[in-house]
């Protein structure tokens, strides 16, 4: 096919499709004279009419129009927006149908990206509750036009769009209290005409409640500048018992560019992770399911039979890191974002572990300086959703760890970073997946690596 005509879309941009199965990220997958089809808006066995989106030379995007004979296992999200937040693309099926799919994202993921022949991946499980338990959330605020403010989330196939929530089906209703309270002041209330919401800028808006205990916190994120409604706010969430209120002025980058100010109250909740207390910063990363931390905790310790040394990347406040270092390892915990170390520090200080070595700094370069000394028992590695760095597995591979453990979030990175390990001489032992997401594509996954016997 000529690059000319693979660029064109198969037709007049509207389509009729039976897609037959689920592709990584939530969306459905059909074919449609010859080309893949990836379909967002249906689940396999559906009859759709729908909209091509974009056509990306190996695969058209396309978005559904209408559901003409749905498939014998859709069933009535629970979300009312469901269809138009596109967050939550596998509630139309049930859950053990959902965690099929997601399986089947790892195995697929591993045999086509990462090349593993029969990919060793235990069966899929995970805590309830379905509904209901992510104890962390971020909204987008911002006003859509002069006379609207609006607090959502991104729509998925949108890069602008934001879908008002009035409430979220997937959230702990702790949170839905809080977003109760953002709407009243900034949506319905005096704070929509501060003029910090004007100009097209967006806040972010964090929701959290400790998992551990009845803290609730709620920050806003965006430019430095004058925010009156945000402080009048503070004030009137303190009176109605939220724990605290903070303002992130966002700085350049990802990471480690932001400060915190507090406005009333505590800036970060008590928090118990593996056995170790934390007081977490409103900014800092922790897992959104409630019992994610220590379903995934549990297995690392039970599965690592007590190594003496634990290096620990990307390792945030440390959860991990200061587990093993309550069983007695020796740990060094690798993170880039200062709060977050200051939170881990503060943990191991009052926890008794204060041999526990942090580094903040960037991982390939850390690892630099490690290559030179002795080879850790365990690596765990819990990078972001886009995986390992550029040039951090072959400093692994100069590095030379006794078994590697990497916490992953999507199956396609994971796969990527286990070939690269492959090609440097590590063999995959088994791959253990965990559904931590429930109503959404996502799914988390332990791989475990260990160096390939010496031949002869």
């Amino acid at each position: 096919m000529s690059r000319g005509k693979r660029d064109q879309p198969p037709s007049h941009g509207v389509i009729r499709l039976n897609p037959d199965r689920w592709a990584s990220g939530g969306r459905a997958l059909g074919r449609l004279e010859g080309r893949v089809v990836m379909l967002a808006g249906a689940v396999p066995g559906d009859e759709v009419v729908a909209r091509i989106r974009a056509d990306r030379g190996r695969y058209v995007e396309a978005e559904t129009i209408e559901v003409v004979r749905p498939s014998a296992g859709r069933r009535s999200p629970s979300c009312p927006i469901q269809s138009r937040c596109g967050g939550c693309p596998l509630m139309p099926v049930p859950e053990d149908a959902q965690r099929e799919a997601k399986l089947a994202f790892v195995v697929d993921a591993l045999a086509r990206i990462g090349r593993v022949a029969d990919p060793p991946v235990a069966p899929l499980t995970g805590p309830e509750p379905w509904l209901g338990y992510r104890h962390k959330i971020e909204l987008a605020l911002t006003r859509d036009d002069p006379d609207r403010v609006v607090l959502g989330y991104h729509r998925a196939e949108s890069g602008s769009e934001i879908v008002d929530v009035a409430a979220c089906a997937i959230a702990d209703p702790r949170l839905n209290d809080l977003l109760d309270l953002v709407r009243s002041h900034f949506v319905d209330g005096p704070g929509r005409d501060d003029p910090a919401l004007r100009g097209g800028v967006a806040w972010r808006v964090i929701l959290r409640a400790s998992i551990t205990g009845a803290d609730r916190l709620i920050a806003l994120r965006g430019p430095s500048g004058a925010f009156p409604a945000l402080e009048e706010f503070a004030r009137m969430a303190s009176a109605a018992g939220v724990t605290g209120v903070a303002r992130i002025h966002a700085g350049t980058g990802r990471r480690g560019g932001a400060t915190t100010e507090t406005l009333a109250g505590e800036a970060w909740i008590h928090e118990t992770i593996l056995g170790t207390e934390f007081r977490v910063p409103a900014g800092v990363f922790l897992q959104v399911h409630p019992r994610a931390a220590e379903t995934l905790g549990r297995h690392l310790l039970g599965a690592a039979g007590r190594p003496g040394s634990v290096l620990e990347l990307y390792g945030g406040v440390g959860g991990f890191g200061l587990a093993f270092a309550q069983d007695g390892a020796r740990v060094q915990i690798v993170e880039a974002d200062p709060e977050a170390i200051a939170c881990g520090l503060d943990a191991a200080a009052r926890a008794g572990l204060g041999e526990t070595r942090f580094i903040r700094g960037d991982v390939l370069a850390v690892l630099g300086e490690l290559t030179a000394g002795r080879a850790p028992d365990l690596l765990v590695a819990d990078p972001p959703r886009t995986g390992l760095g550029r040039g951090v597995a072959e400093r692994l591979g100069l590095l030379r760890p006794r078994r590697i453990a990497m916490v992953t979030c999507d199956p396609a990175t994971m796969a990527r970073d286990v070939l690269s390990l492959r090609r440097l001489g590590y063999v995959l032992d088994r791959v253990v997946p965990f559904d931590l997401f429930p109503q959404t594509a996502h799914v988390e996954a332990i791989a475990w690596l260990s160096p390939a016997p010496a031949e002869g």
